[in-house]
């Protein structure tokens, strides 16, 4: 589909929502995604998935920090790609004069994507821990009917009064924390601790220094640590120290 067939309404549309629609080069992939799922997108899971196996060569037992960034953009690439099929198809059948329909379905793409990017983070985070077989439950209820993302080694664990609490870990997941990280500090009352697994860069010293304050532990790819200050560094986690802290606590 030439990028003219859908009208200057429709391309500055695109280009709003930032789709690309002047590089189409995407070699076979739309192709195959299409021939996979058909033109509906998958679950979260599934996808992930399938982003995963696009990437044969990438394993998190060689690297889990370099694995987990590979996958995570590998997926955002792909559902981008499909994102911009998708709305175009929508586009070509038009909208009419009915701008609270387009109002809407514009603000259904946005909403969409920031909420698969948090579920494709968890996703390939529950890939890693589940490759150096380590136990966890994920969205364990606790507290005040309260669901972290992530509590090893697990719920029961955390539920049983004799399992001990300093054995118990919390990881909270978001790929973009702003002031976001606080919700974290209601979840899991057990575990004073929380670890906060993330991938934004350069995140202000005054803010890493909140978190220290109230008890989180950021946790990044290590391919992100340079973004921060020095001694901001030297408060960061990777995900090898997750890893080892999990499976030696």
């Amino acid at each position: 589909m030439l990028a003219q067939d859908l009208g200057l309404a429709g391309r500055y549309i695109l280009e709003e929502l930032g789709v690309d629609i002047a590089d189409m080069a995407e070699d076979g992939q739309l192709e195959r995604m299409l021939a996979t799922f058909g033109g509906v997108l998958p679950g979260t899971r599934d996808f992930s998935a399938y982003a995963r196996a696009t990437l044969p060569h990438v394993s998190s037992l060689d690297d889990p920090d370099a694995a987990l960034v590979a996958w995570f953009e590998q997926e955002e690439r792909l559902f981008r790609l499909f994102e911009r099929h998708l709305v175009a198809e929508r586009l070509r059948q038009g909208f009419g004069e009915d701008v609270d329909t387009f109002t809407a379905y514009a603000l259904s793409i946005l909403n969409r994507r920031k909420a698969r990017a948090g579920q494709a983070l968890e996703n390939h985070l529950e890939q890693v821990l589940a490759d150096f077989d380590i136990p966890y439950t994920r969205n364990c209820r606790t507290e005040n009917n309260s669901r972290p993302d992530f509590v090893l080694p697990g719920c029961t664990q955390y539920h049983d009064p004799d399992f001990p609490a300093d054995r118990l870990f919390m990881l909270g997941v978001k790929s973009t924390c702003k002031d976001r990280w606080r919700q974290v500090l209601a979840e899991a009352a057990r575990i004073p601790r929380k670890h906060l697994l993330t991938l934004e860069p350069g995140i202000s010293r005054q803010q890493t220094q909140e978190m220290t304050a109230h008890g989180v532990q950021l946790v990044l790819p290590t391919s992100l640590h340079g973004s921060y200050s020095g001694d901001q560094q030297t408060e960061l986690l990777g995900m090898k120290d997750i890893i080892r802290l999990t499976r030696h606590p």
